[in-house]
């Protein structure tokens, strides 16, 4: 990862008012990355509070992503 990439996720953390940030599952081609509050830093709005990474291409996820990365990381249970 190049400085720019870590600097770029840095920044976009920050954004979401997380202090630190840890790496995640991979998804579809990405790596991905979450926020970790050591306080509590009011809410957010939307649900991308994960930050893809592919490349150089550093993003948030669009709501449909994220929920779809959710499902992955996190599925239903069956009855």
């Amino acid at each position: 990862m190049t400085d720019k990439t870590r600097e770029a996720i840095k920044g976009m953390m920050a954004e979401l008012g997380a202090s630190r940030y840890k790496k995640s599952k991979p998804w579809n081609g990405y790596e991905v990355y979450e926020p970790i509050y050591d306080r509590w830093v009011g809410y957010t709005t939307g649900i991308s509070n994960f930050v893809f990474v592919k490349g150089d291409e550093v993003r948030f996820p669009s709501t449909k992503e994220a929920i779809e990365y959710i499902k992955f990381i996190a599925p239903e249970e069956e009855e």
